[in-house]
């Protein structure tokens, strides 16, 4: 059969494709968060400092990512910019939290997914032979976004495009009705936030809400999916990461004081991004919101998916993985990466479960590794490159690049040490085990490369 080109044309269909995920984000970080904070007594404190930390956060994060996409242009994204910086161990590393980062964004989302069904059908959370309903839900919806996932990017844009536009869409209707219903009100910045008595607390919200971050190597990864030569290419991708994550801020700081001001997080009847849809919106656009945020979420798994799809493809092309694992279909994308993803989230849902805060730990964790090893690769190469040039302008790029990486893994640190008894440990097993995949397909490439050169 003849193949199907199915490649994205500019930014905005990108942003469709690949913006679920970072979009999404506020649908369940507040939850956990909130929960925390409010219970302890602390949220008019420590509420706004953590989100303007995450923002900042955003910002620097989101710079090192435009160099990336600059100079990696064939899908291994952070990865492949360790590996040329720093050898082949980087890209092992980053390759093997980014593998382990794609299931657990999946895991989060259809998660997320499934709570937001279990708001508005109750149903959901009854058991049937010693499952809930949510997490035979949860398994079908992933076998459904493999296949769709594996007919090809173009088709994941018609598939989920709508409702991506829609959240962004849904997202602007309630930064706009919170403005009309409530005014212009920032989360304050209290100075007392980062005083003993309350920095732990500060830092815990700071933590939780990290997930935010998580989508942004998904555009690194998307760059090969669009047309065009390779620098257009990272221009689309970059561009379709600056529409979703500008949204995504606007909307932490925006209608999240709204969301603490009007939610309550304690109860377990429905989630407080849900019960702020119903105060802002109008019926039957609160159930509408409802809908879209269901079809969105399965968005940003198609968008782990398509992630993973393209770093395979990208670390094959590297000889880290072999040829077979991604084989292309007819639809000219590898098919197998997707299908292993889907065993391995199905597995997840059935012996842990379907609730999104068991995996956000181990969520923000690893997005946080694979963002400050790219921050730190990024600024090796500008100052290699400022030595050359040695004009002012050099200098100071390097210096804003030094000063992300530094922020990002001081971010990695902070998040590792408060996450680590919830799950953070688990990369201690995951990584050293891709690891030795990696490098055992590696040297079997070596080695059969020298047998061909020695017989010619």
């Amino acid at each position: 059969m003849a193949n199907v080109n199915h490649k994205l044309k500019n930014s905005f269909e990108g942003a469709l494709a690949g913006g679920g995920n970072p979009a999404t984000s506020p649908l369940y970080v507040f939850g956990p968060f909130l929960k925390m904070i409010v219970i302890a007594g602390v949220a008019n404190i420590t509420f706004g400092s953590s989100v303007w930390l995450v923002i900042l956060t955003i910002a620097a994060a989101s710079m090192v990512y435009r160099y990336v996409m600059n100079w990696v242009t064939d899908g291994s994204g952070g990865s492949g910019m360790s590996e040329e910086e720093f050898g082949t161990w980087a890209i092992k590393v980053n390759a093997a939290i980014t593998f382990i980062e794609y299931s657990l964004t999946f895991l989060v989302s259809m998660s997320a997914l499934v709570t937001f069904v279990a708001d508005r059908l109750p149903v959901m959370n009854a058991s049937f032979l010693g499952f809930q309903y949510r997490v035979y839900l949860a398994i079908l919806l992933s076998i459904l976004i493999g296949w769709l996932v594996n007919r090809g990017p173009k088709m994941a844009t018609i598939a989920f495009g709508p409702a991506t536009a829609a959240i962004l869409l849904l997202l602007w209707l309630m930064i706009i009705e919170t403005i009309v219903k409530s005014g212009f009100h920032l989360p304050t910045l209290s100075l007392q936030a980062f005083s003993p008595s309350y920095l732990s607390f500060t830092i815990k919200g700071y933590v939780m809400i990290l997930a935010v971050m998580t989508g942004i190597e998904v555009f690194a990864n998307l760059v090969p999916a669009f047309t065009g030569e390779e620098h257009e290419k990272s221009k689309k991708a970059f561009g379709s990461l600056l529409m979703v994550m500008f949204t995504t801020i606007a909307t932490m700081l925006i209608v999240g004081p709204e969301i603490y001001l009007i939610s309550n997080p304690t109860t377990s009847d429905m989630s407080v991004f849900t019960q702020t849809m119903d105060f802002l919106l109008p019926q039957p656009l609160a159930y509408f919101g409802s809908l879209v945020s269901i079809f969105v979420l399965m968005s940003a798994c198609a968008a782990s998916s398509q992630g993973l799809q393209n770093l395979s493809s990208g670390l094959a092309s590297r000889s880290y993985l072999p040829e077979k694992f991604t084989v292309k279909n007819n639809c000219d994308v590898a098919y197998k990466p997707v299908w292993l993803q889907v065993l391995i989230v199905c597995a997840g849902f059935i012996l842990i479960g379907t609730k999104e805060e068991v995996y956000l730990g181990l969520y923000a964790a690893g997005v946080f590794i694979i963002i400050s090893q790219s921050g730190w690769a990024v600024t090796r190469r500008l100052i290699r490159a400022s030595q050359q040039e040695k004009t002012w302008q050099s200098v100071v790029k390097y210096l804003i690049a030094g000063f992300s990486a530094s922020l990002t893994t001081l971010a990695t640190v902070i998040v590792l040490v408060e996450k680590f008894s919830e799950g953070a440990w688990l990369y201690f097993i995951f990584i050293p085990l891709i690891y030795s995949v990696f490098t055992y397909f590696n040297k079997k490439f070596l080695l059969k490369s020298k047998a061909i050169v020695s017989r010619t």
